[in-house]
């Protein structure tokens, strides 16, 4: 069943919901109509459970980069800009395929089954983003006035983002600057950052003299 699903869900990463057959679907996984739909019950059932299959397959590895950096020893630098990092290059390379749980998202907005699952992919990938910002927060590693919360639904939203930008822009250099740039916007609330900044902006003391 497991060779059923992967075929399943290229077929429908391809070509998305409403454009894939089950002429489609038995042509790719090399069972006849009567065995999916007994298998399954229906088109919408298989593509739930593909969608389900696809998340199995690619979150662990997110999750497995947060847990890394959250279990990280009182001694050790979280260094969330870089963990942030390590999550987006997952993206970058999932993105190649299409993004499944976007992909759905844009297609079956109004399915109520589909969006439940996207809703706990979403869901989940905040929280673990958020648990790794409030983290560096509290060890002093970001500036205590940045808003993890903020930040982890930003990071959030620009995952959506990359996950079609990545699969439909043939130019990689796009991706890579916008990444680039959601590191760079959680490194500036690091406290030296903070501080770099606020004195770049405070009026020159000769200035003042001079007044």
């Amino acid at each position: 069943m497991d060779r059923v699903l992967r075929a399943a869900t290229r077929v429908f990463l391809e070509r998305g919901f409403s454009a894939t057959s089950m002429s489609d679907l038995v042509a790719a996984t090399g069972m006849n109509r009567a065995g999916l739909y007994a298998a399954f019950g229906s088109k919408h059932q298989l593509y739930i459970t593909a969608l389900g299959r696809y998340r199995e397959d690619t979150e662990p590895e997110l999750r497995s980069i947060a847990r890394r950096v959250l279990d990280r020893g009182e001694e050790e630098r979280l260094d969330a800009p870089r963990a942030v990092a390590d999550l987006l290059d997952v993206v970058a390379r999932h993105s190649k395929e299409g993004g499944f749980v976007v992909r759905a998202a844009v297609e079956l907005a109004d399915d109520p089954a589909t969006m439940r699952r996207v809703q706990e992919a979403w869901t989940e990938l905040e929280r673990d983003l958020a648990a790794i910002l409030a983290r560096a927060v509290e060890r002093g590693e970001m500036d205590a006035a940045a808003d993890p919360d903020r930040l982890a639904r930003t990071a959030l939203v620009f995952i959506q983002g990359a996950l079609v930008i990545g699969h439909a822009d043939e130019d990689d250099r796009r991706l890579a600057d916008a990444t680039t740039g959601l590191v760079e916007l959680i490194a500036a609330h690091r406290p030296s950052a903070t501080a770099d900044a606020m004195r770049s902006q405070a009026p020159d003391d000769a200035l003042l003299n001079e007044s």
